[in-house]
């Protein structure tokens, strides 16, 4: 499956896998659609953050032009019972340049929502 999506930060690290080896892995942050939700406690509004890790590589080929817009291709995977999505390709499309949002709205825009 692949789609378009705002990833908003990248890294890698070192870390230990279940064998106690350590391994180097990478992270990104996705920004979701922008979601409404109520509750009996009240009404948030609002994007949420997704923290995914990613295999090394490719975490490392996107840092220094995060943020952007990116073209992500996810894997369907199923793990404890649960299908989860895994990005396995990520490609940028359009880094965003200022942090002034009203300037990267007219581009943004032009991606499907």
């Amino acid at each position: 499956m692949k789609r378009q999506d705002v990833v908003i930060f990248a890294r890698t690290y070192d870390s230990k896998n279940d064998e106690g080896k350590v391994v180097q892995v990478g992270e990104i942050h996705i920004l979701s659609k922008k979601q409404a939700l109520s509750n009996e406690d009240g009404v948030s509004n609002g994007h949420k953050i997704a923290q995914i890790e990613v295999p090394f590589d490719l975490a490392q080929k996107i840092i220094g032009q995060v943020p952007a817009v990116c073209d992500i291709e996810y894997e369907i995977t199923v793990v404890n019972s649960a299908l989860i999505l895994l990005p396995r390709n990520v490609q940028v499309i359009k880094e965003i340049e200022s942090l002034n949002i009203l300037e990267e709205t007219d581009y943004i825009s032009t991606f499907g929502r």
